[in-house]
């Protein structure tokens, strides 16, 4: 099993102590080693941030693009690839900070390794005004270029959680550590094509006697690196992320266990099923766990995926219902250049509700494609991005004046 990535969590003044690049490299160093001696691809490094806010003393633009520079060139430095710059906006009371929109624009136009996550909804609450400017922000990015490749580094979250190895739905802690995320599919691949005419029931058994030895090695590994090093060890997200390789999709693991194609009926109880398969091995394994924990449908980074959405099996609808029993949401979904910014505010806001009803996070990372209408296909060209059709939008939005209310609180989502 292969590592998708290491994700390094900081706060800003950890960017500014001299030392810190000399310690991520040398922490880089040490477990690129200790992984590859035993086989194991690190496929890459990552740096994530504390969320700014409009509250955060240091926020203003001059200092916190000092630091963004700053934090640049460490990642330069010490081989890292990804750099992730949260900003928590449900706090925000009237109408977001044009300074954080553009300082947020400034980051995705100027430095092509960095990402923005937008934290509209945590601890019950849900910030209309945040939805409503997030999605002018993606409307705004759409316009870098003509590819509308850009916000793939654009997510909107709810209710994330710290240190999440996956981006860009998440946030540093603040404490100086890492997490790891895994390259799972192809275990559920091998065990599955093995023994299909075997029932599901005995291959969640299989699944699970296979892959809960190689969780315990991550975790084993990895408290002893942060003991070596000084790190806080964040823990290991188990999701099962897609990659363009054979073997790697998540989609083709529904087509295995039965669905005749993905996005058909039956697709819902396949998805759960493999949820439950994640959550018994994390119990059994013991592992410190963070993250998402669930089952990712990223529409452009899944070859299989891609293949159903061409042949117009599934819908956006079909995959918010989804997310109701998996762990990801609305994932690297292109749409048409000229959906309307309520259109995509509306969908965050059903997002938003399910992640807050059902006490899970949960993001948005939709890319508008410039000139391009629905069915057209998309014209990437990156080493991680499998080209599909453009997903139909509905052209129905909810009422403007809903965003202009503030916050809503939930009160009384039945938990205790």
């Amino acid at each position: 099993m292969d590592v998708r990535s290491v994700t390094i969590s900081l706060n800003l003044e950890d960017i500014r102590n001299d030392f810190i690049t000399e310690a991520i490299s040398a922490f880089l160093s040490d477990i690129e080693d200790r992984f590859t001696e035993s086989g194991i691809m690190i496929r890459t490094r990552r740096i994530n941030l504390i969320p700014l806010n409009t509250g955060f003393d240091l926020f203003n633009e001059h200092t916190l693009l000092g630091t963004i520079e700053k934090a640049s060139d460490i990642s330069k430095l010490s081989g890292v690839r990804w750099i992730n710059v949260p900003f928590d906006l449900v706090d925000s009371n009237g109408p977001v900070s044009e300074s954080i929109m553009e300082t947020a624009f400034h980051i995705i136009n100027r430095y092509p390794n960095l990402f923005v996550n937008f934290i509209v909804a945590n601890d019950n609450r849900i910030n209309y005004q945040a939805i409503i400017e997030a999605s002018k922000f993606i409307k705004q990015v759409s316009g870098i270029g003509s590819h509308g490749y850009n916000n793939f580094r654009v997510g909107v979250s709810c209710n994330p959680r710290p240190d999440t190895p996956f981006f860009p739905f998440t946030y540093s802690s603040g404490s100086l550590g890492f997490s790891l995320a895994l390259e799972m599919p192809k275990y559920f691949y091998d065990v599955i094509s093995k023994n299909r005419d075997r029932g599901i029931a005995f291959i969640r058994e299989q699944i699970i006697e296979s892959i809960v030895p190689e969780l315990v090695y991550f975790d084993r590994e990895s408290r002893g690196l942060a003991e070596a090093h000084g790190l806080r060890y964040n823990g290991i997200d188990t999701s099962l992320a897609p990659f363009k390789e054979p073997g790697s999709s998540v989609a083709e693991l529904i087509e295995l266990l039965g669905a005749d194609i993905f996005g058909g009926n039956g697709t819902l109880f396949f998805t759960s099923y493999l949820t439950d398969i994640l959550k018994i091995a994390r119990r059994e394994s013991r592992i410190r766990e963070t993250g998402f924990g669930g089952v990712m449908y990223s529409l452009l980074e899944d070859p299989v995926l891609g293949k159903s959405n061409n042949l117009n099996t599934f819908s956006i609808d079909s995959l918010i219902s989804y997310s109701c029993v998996c762990g990801c949401g609305l994932d690297m979904v292109p749409v048409p250049g000229d959906v309307f910014d309520e259109e995509i505010a509306s969908i965050i806001l059903d997002i938003a509700a399910l992640s807050t009803t059902l006490d899970k996070p949960l993001g948005v990372r939709i890319l508008p494609i410039p000139m391009k209408k629905e069915y057209e296909l998309t014209a990437f060209e990156m080493d991680f991005i499998c080209n599909t059709r453009i997903q139909k939008m509905k052209y129905r939005v909810s009422w403007h004046d809903i965003f202009k209310k503030g916050h809503f609180f939930y009160k009384d989502l039945g938990r205790e």
